[in-house]
């Protein structure tokens, strides 16, 4: 958000010198990890200056080959029958890794014990698989919001710290275009048409997004119900595309 919009001088300087803060700060923590021994968050195995060793990141699980709207695997990359059937609002889903061992554990971790640092690599893993399937350059990155009280519960918004961490990286700009207008109880537990219901009008547009290419941020991608009614909130504010980027897709049961 621009401080003063008439002075545009002055709001790139602002904007070059929080970059410069930024990459100071990325530089003292790569100097920090490299000083101090590092044991992987996974297996506790020497994992240089990583959080997470390389042969865990080997090991994390991942679909070869998957539908290109809602990232369930296919064979060919071929879109799957659901979405054929009922092509999602949003336009294409991109998922780091399948929501299965150890990247369930890492993203439990990040996401109900606080290990906020989890985000970093998190955020690497999600850039680089956009890189790999060549993912189409958003105009602005958003993170699916919390509503205030389970934010308050939680301490922080997981997706939103993923996407900070991968906009800054990516060079993209990320903007909170989403708002919650009501609490909803927690998805997990209910069954397809519940979470729908349970997130029926949860989203609302905050800022203009009209004929503007938008990804989606959030850790896990399960039913798709959440990304859905997101979509649909800025689909009715007139977003141009809408893309789905996650950390780990949920495989049907």
């Amino acid at each position: 958000m621009l401080s003063n919009a008439a002075k545009s001088k002055f709001d790139n300087a602002a904007a070059h010198c929080r970059h410069v803060v930024s990459g100071a700060g990325r530089a003292l923590c790569a100097t920090l990890q490299c000083a101090l021994p590092q044991a992987c968050v996974l297996c506790r195995s020497p994992s240089k200056n990583a959080l997470v060793c390389s042969a865990c990141v080997d090991a994390m699980p991942t679909d070869v080959c998957a539908c290109p709207r809602c990232a369930l695997g296919t064979e060919n990359d071929a879109v799957c029958g659901a979405c054929l059937a009922k092509p999602p609002p949003f336009d294409a889903t991109f998922a780091a890794w399948r929501y299965a061992f150890p990247a369930d554990r890492l993203l439990q971790g990040f996401k109900y014990a606080g290990m906020l640092a989890l985000a970093e690599p998190l955020a690497v893993a999600l850039a680089d698989a956009l890189a790999t399937r060549h993912a189409p350059r958003p105009d602005v990155v958003v993170a699916v919001p919390l509503s205030l009280q389970r934010q308050r519960e939680r301490g922080f918004n997981h997706a939103h710290e993923i996407a900070r961490r991968l906009a800054m990286r990516l060079d993209l700009p990320l903007e909170h275009a989403l708002s919650r207008t009501r609490d909803a109880p927690p998805q997990a537990g209910l069954t397809l048409r519940e979470r729908a219901r349970n997130l029926r009008d949860a989203f609302a547009a905050s800022r203009n997004v009209s004929g503007r290419a938008v990804a989606i941020i959030d850790d896990v991608m399960t039913t798709g119900a959440t990304l859905r009614a997101a979509s649909r909130a800025l689909r009715a504010a007139g977003a141009a595309r809408i893309d789905a980027w996650v950390v780990a897709r949920t495989p049907p049961r």
